[in-house]
């Protein structure tokens, strides 16, 4: 459950934040309302925010001149809490200025952090050849789900997941993928799928969100008994406010049955990496 704590126009709580490498200084400045509850102390250690500036402070530092862009303050509008009091999303206002255009940029960002998404490809027979995903009539797990941002009740998607504060990919991929169908799947099991040379992820929404997304595989063999106990299973975690629902659709069909772009992503993925494999 996620506890809204909403900005009004009260007196700041304010900081001054120094970046590592570039030296350059930025005002953190939050309402008093907001910093009651949660402290600038804890703001300023949420892992998104530190990995915002820490990127920040690569770019100012290797940025060219008529490139330059300056921030000067970071002004907080809200925050979301879990249940567990740990921050769970960010939204602020950004002041940037290109330098040589003189002009304020777009500055407002929502922060979340990277996240997860597992493609779960089910076999029924041992050894079966890999094919690209438009020849594949294997079947792919998908969950169902109400996403009330869209809003659509019934939300079709491959698993996903948001990362922990210790980063690790593949750990969180195969508990995201316990958590919401049940299955039990090693880390080792887990196909890297997300290109090497793009390490942080994928950005689907660069226009406000910081969320990269780390893209896995998993190929497992099942038997049709195991599927129909798949079909239309509840899963999720229930006190999280997660009413999921299992859906099986052929890898074939996959791009006709969602509107899920992180599906969609993965088909790629997955038929450049079957293309790899067989060169």
């Amino acid at each position: 459950m996620l506890r809204k704590l909403a900005s009004t126009r009260l007196a700041m709580d304010a900081t001054t934040l120094t970046l590592r490498l570039c030296k350059a200084q930025i005002r953190l400045e939050c309402p008093l309302s907001l910093t009651r509850t949660t402290p600038l102390e804890t703001i300023q250690k949420f892992p998104p925010l530190v990995q915002w500036l820490d990127t920040l402070d690569t770019q100012t530092l290797n940025a060219k001149h008529n490139d330059k862009i300056v921030v000067d303050k970071i002004t907080i509008q809200s925050i979301d809490e879990f249940g567990s009091g740990k921050i769970g999303f960010l939204k602020f206002k950004v002041s940037a200025t290109h330098t040589q255009e003189n002009k304020q940029l777009p500055g407002t960002v929502f922060l979340r952090g990277g996240s997860v998404a597992m493609l779960i490809i089910l076999r029924t027979s041992v050894g079966e050849q890999r094919k690209l995903s438009f020849q594949d009539d294997s079947f792919v797990l998908l969950t169902e789900q109400p996403r009330m941002a869209v809003p659509m009740f019934n939300m079709v998607e491959i698993p996903a997941g948001m990362l922990d504060g210790k980063g690790e990919f593949a750990g969180t991929a195969a508990r995201e993928i316990h958590e919401e169908t049940g299955l039990v799947i090693d880390s080792s099991e887990l196909i890297e799928l997300t290109p090497l040379d793009e390490p942080q992820g994928l950005f689907p929404s660069v226009g406000a969100c910081d969320e990269r997304v780390h893209f896995f595989a998993c190929e497992k063999t099942v038997t049709d008994e195991q599927l129909d106990q798949l079909r239309g299973k509840l899963s999720g975690l229930r006190d999280d406010g997660e009413l999921i629902t299992l859906r099986l659709v052929r890898m074939c069909d996959l791009w006709q049955q969602t509107h899920d772009m992180k599906a969609t992503t993965a088909m790629y993925l997955w038929d450049r990496w079957v293309h790899k494999q067989c060169q």
